[in-house]
């Protein structure tokens, strides 16, 4: 799996040896906490298999939803360059399995390899971007555009590589992605199809127009 993840899979073979021999795995049901807001961050998180979202909650029971981080992607990289107590939630959406590279093997790849440094330089690039875009869109009333907005996210090229067209997700997990009721991202779901923006099928979307999804802007009224 290691092999096959962006930030690993270019490192020379004796490193990813080394990584392999750290690392470790853990398996996630449906709604189960990977990592909790508080906690101490131990290791950088990928996704071998699954979905997770990135969230957190405020004391005014405000719930703010990140983004949501596919297979083949890394999280909390800023965390452990930072060595602080982790901000965020991480939290399976469906059955997950969590590749952990350890807190002393990722400071160890940093210190020593030119092109990990250069991976962690990108994603920290694109992750301050992503996450400027995530208060713009928790503005948006048009739930059309919140959803628009939280599908187009999950096709960025530098934090989500392995992405198709075809995008395995429910309904309902789109969702939650976005912010919004279920029956409300149906519908909004329908009207991103009669745009010729998407196209849903059981159990996944297709994107048909990403530039399109990515211009969409909140309709007035």
């Amino acid at each position: 799996m290691l092999d096959e993840m962006p930030g690993t899979r270019m490192l020379p073979e004796p490193v990813r040896e080394r990584v392999a021999r750290d690392a470790y795995d853990t398996i996630h049901q449906r709604n189960d906490f990977v990592v909790r807001a508080g906690d101490p961050v131990h290791s950088w998180i990928g996704v071998a298999d699954g979905l997770i979202k990135i969230t957190n909650a405020f004391r005014s029971g405000k719930v703010v939803m990140f983004t949501g981080v596919p297979t083949g992607s890394w999280i909390g990289e800023g965390s452990i360059i930072k060595t602080e107590l982790r901000r965020y939630d991480v939290i399976a959406m469906r059955p997950t399995r969590v590749i952990h590279i350890p807190r002393a093997t990722f400071r160890w790849l940093l210190d020593t390899s030119f092109e990990f440094n250069h991976f962690i330089i990108d994603q920290l690039n694109e992750r301050l971007a992503q996450y400027l875009g995530t208060v713009e869109a928790d503005r948006l009333t048009d739930p059309v555009a919140r959803l628009a907005r939280a599908i187009s996210g999950m096709f960025n090229p530098v934090l989500y590589p392995n992405m198709q067209e075809k995008l395995p997700i429910s309904q309902e997990e789109l969702g939650e992605l976005a912010g919004l009721q279920r029956q409300r991202a149906n519908t909004s779901v329908k009207r991103l199809e009669a745009m010729g923006f998407v196209r849903a099928e059981y159990g996944s979307l297709v994107v048909t127009d990403l530039t399109g999804l990515r211009n969409y802007q909140e309709q007035e009224g």
